[in-house]
């Protein structure tokens, strides 16, 4: 009787139809609600039911974050990426950005080393991939070298160093001028520091790489005026009067509008519509975007991001809540595609790695 009575309880359990697409509705509004404990629950039951949905596992491991539970979270990414749930480089970015807030920085770079070495990154991801190394790389070196260590310059530097350094610098190829810069140990060196210098003037010189190397030159021990040539354009600049990436008032009022737009309607296209703001504000560092009117730049940034996805966007209330000119937007959009198109054509990735 009792053995009878076990059976049906040990045999395959159903679930109400449309049962996990429910679990998804309800645990990303609780997600926009910043109701974090309930969204973590409704994930944990949506992967109780299918152990490899992708929007649950992303939806737990979101939610550990909010709650401040990192290192559980670092698990549960670790886990998804080890058994290929959902798409890899959006898991990774994930992966990458919880070790950072963990300070893990050697791992952050042991991890991006490998990826970019062994596999051919999505142009999109790219940039941000090599940025987060350079960053990371220097955060490891400060912590584990110190203060002290850090800005002790070094008596010599091999000529054969410093005229190959030049030489791929000078280079129209961006993938040499990026293999160049990464395998600076010494960016502080005055030799070095004045390669770098030059290179800001180069017009075949990557604008990404160029940014990087402004944080490079603003973040060491001597601060001084350098020139910078980007898309045409010159410009004298103090490095001690730098600003991080992105920052300003400027920057925080066209993200302002843009999430207002779409926090609510379409919180997927506003992650996009950011990185596309910050992407561009990125390349053309340390310019300023013209005109400087936040209003222009925002109802540009959003029909980039609408295009960019295959979807119509209706900007004219907003045209004409702004009394923007149709064509004035127009051309900043067509600013912003400009600097997509560069970035893809010249991100300076290494070649198809062979079998």
């Amino acid at each position: 009787m009792e053995k009878d009575h076990k059976g049906p309880r040990d045999s395959k359990i159903v679930y109400f139809p449309n049962l996990t697409a429910k679990l998804v509705n309800k645990g990303m509004s609780a997600l926009k609600q910043k109701k974090f404990k309930e969204s973590l629950n409704y994930f944990q039951q949506l992967i109780e039911m299918e152990p490899d949905h992708p929007q649950g596992n992303i939806g737990v491991v979101l939610s550990l974050v909010e709650l401040g539970q990192l290192e559980d979270a670092k698990v549960k990414c670790d886990e998804i990426l080890k058994k290929d749930i959902g798409e890899y480089y959006d898991v990774l970015q994930i992966y990458i950005s919880i070790l950072i807030q963990l300070g893990d920085y050697e791992d952050v770079v042991e991890i991006l080393e490998a990826v970019i070495q062994e596999q051919s990154l999505p142009p999109q991801m790219a940039e941000n991939f090599y940025q987060l190394l350079y960053f990371s790389r220097k955060m490891a070196e400060d912590e584990s070298q110190g203060l002290d260590v850090k800005n002790e310059i070094p008596e010599s530097v091999s000529p054969t160093d410093l005229n190959n350094l030049e030489s791929q610098l000078k280079s129209g190829d961006s993938k040499q001028q990026w293999q160049a810069v990464q395998s600076i140990e010494m960016p502080d060196h005055p030799e070095i520091r004045e390669q770098l210098k030059r290179y800001l003037t180069y017009p075949d010189g990557n604008p990404s790489l160029k940014t990087i190397v402004l944080q490079m030159l603003k973040d060491g021990p001597a601060h001084e005026t350098v020139n910078v040539h980007k898309f045409g354009k010159s410009i004298d600049i103090h490095t001690g009067d730098l600003e991080d990436i992105p920052e300003g008032q400027f920057y925080r009022l066209v993200k302002k509008i843009i999430v207002h737009e779409l926090e609510q309607n379409n919180p997927t296209l506003l992650e996009m519509a950011v990185q596309i703001w910050d992407h561009y504000l990125f390349m053309v560092y340390p310019f300023q975007p013209e005109p400087l009117n936040e209003q222009l730049w925002a109802v540009a940034v959003l029909e980039v991001a609408h295009r960019l996805n295959g979807l119509e966007f209706d900007g004219d209330e907003l045209q004409i809540a702004f009394s923007l000119d149709e064509q004035t937007v127009e051309e900043v959009v067509e600013k912003i595609l400009e600097i997509e198109r560069i970035s893809v054509k010249d991100i300076g990735l290494p070649d198809d790695q062979p079998n």
